[in-house]
């Protein structure tokens, strides 16, 4: 499928420049549509939308970055820019003449009198939903944040007697789902942190709303954003097997202890791998979760690129525990732990996910910056 919709945006991009040469009738128009029609009705027959996603200076889709985002940055990517366009949703029942509607816009003057879109085509700004998509259901349920904590405890437990929790899963995403779209600020909706034996449960929980707000904010569908939270609630799930004393001890940990500390990773995926009803993407982010950029961290994963689910929960999960007060240290201020990821960007972290993160999720800008 990416490289259907690689040949998709190529084509259209192959239809811009040949409307530009060669007016809008000249095969060297027509053709490359029509293979942009075809590419994109063979993705839409495999599921009612298709969403790609454009990040700065890249487009997305299914999470992955297309292979022909230089050739893209051409014609394609600057016409989304100068438009604000940050994401194209494509539906099924999507006609040939929209995709030349689509084209005949992109070409106008920005303005709110030439919006962007057609019947089977939408577009966005990252962080706005499409219309809808935050209406609360009537059997949504929202809970406080220590019931989040009781309840994310309950699921952990259901694990790891072999249960598969799917309700109680359910509940507690829809319960953060709420959180992030009733919050007008993320972090004023994080639980406050009040003795060590609680912390990886409040933490898990902060850091299922965080990587939930991230998740919309570049665009993610409403599944993909659930499958995101529930594998970030069960990020942690191996610290089960992790003795307490490694967990809140207040000094640097030997190496014995390190070791036992990082195989939460392996015992995480372990547990979800043997569990029905979780999310392929969660044993993933359970075993990459502390995996970095550049192959530091651990696990090694060596060339691989972590899973952008991964990626997503390792920036909230890094966020979140700086600013919490832990056995070992006082909570850091937002200044220090802004200061602190940044050093991280492009190393550890993805820069256009740490930027976005730290512009639109948890808002914390520099002093230079207006708020």
């Amino acid at each position: 499928m990416i490289e259907l919709m690689d040949r998709a945006m190529l084509a259209l991009q192959a239809a811009v420049s040949g409307r530009k040469l060669y007016g809008i009738e000249h095969p060297a128009s027509r053709r490359p549509l029509e293979q942009a029609f075809e590419a994109l009705s063979v993705i839409l027959g495999a599921g009612a939308q298709a969403r790609v996603v454009r990040l700065n200076n890249s487009i997305l889709f299914k999470d992955t970055e297309l292979p022909s985002c230089r050739q893209l940055s051409e014609v394609i990517l600057p016409r989304l820019i100068i438009h604000g366009v940050e994401w194209i949703e494509f539906d099924r029942g999507l006609a040939p003449a929209e995709l030349n509607t689509l084209l005949d816009q992109l070409e106008r003057t920005p303005g709110e009198d030439n919006p962007i879109g057609t019947p089977h085509t939408r577009t966005g700004q990252l962080g706005r939903s499409k219309p809808g998509a935050h209406a609360l259901s009537q059997a949504a349920t929202f809970l406080s944040a220590s019931d989040q904590v009781e309840q994310l405890k309950r699921i952990w437990n259901q694990l790891q007697a072999g249960e598969a929790p799917r309700n109680h899963l359910a509940d507690l995403v829809e319960s953060i789902r709420l959180t992030v779209a009733v919050g007008e600020d993320v972090c004023q909706e994080l639980a406050e942190v009040k003795n060590h034996d609680e912390y990886t449960f409040v933490h898990t929980v902060n850091v299922g709303i965080l990587s939930a707000a991230l998740g919309e904010a570049i665009g993610m569908s409403e599944e993909q954003v659930f499958q995101l939270t529930v594998a970030a609630l069960l990020h942690d799930v191996g610290k089960q097997h992790t003795p307490l004393d490694i967990l809140n001890k207040a000094g640097k940990l030997e190496d014995t202890e390190r070791r036992k500390m990082e195989r939460h990773t392996l015992d995480g995926a372990a547990i979800l791998l043997k569990r029905r009803g979780v999310p392929d993407v969660a044993p993933i982010v359970a075993f990459e979760h502390h995996a970095n950029l550049d192959g530091t961290g651990y696990p090694n994963l060596g060339r691989a690129r972590p899973h952008l689910a991964s990626q997503i929960v390792h920036i909230a999960d890094v966020f979140d525990a700086l600013r919490t007060n832990r056995p070992y240290r006082a909570a850091m201020d937002p200044a220090q732990v802004r200061s602190i990821l940044l050093e991280g960007s492009g190393k550890f972290f993805d820069q256009n996910l740490l930027n976005l993160f730290l512009e639109r999720v948890v808002k914390v800008r520099s002093p230079a910056q207006p708020s």
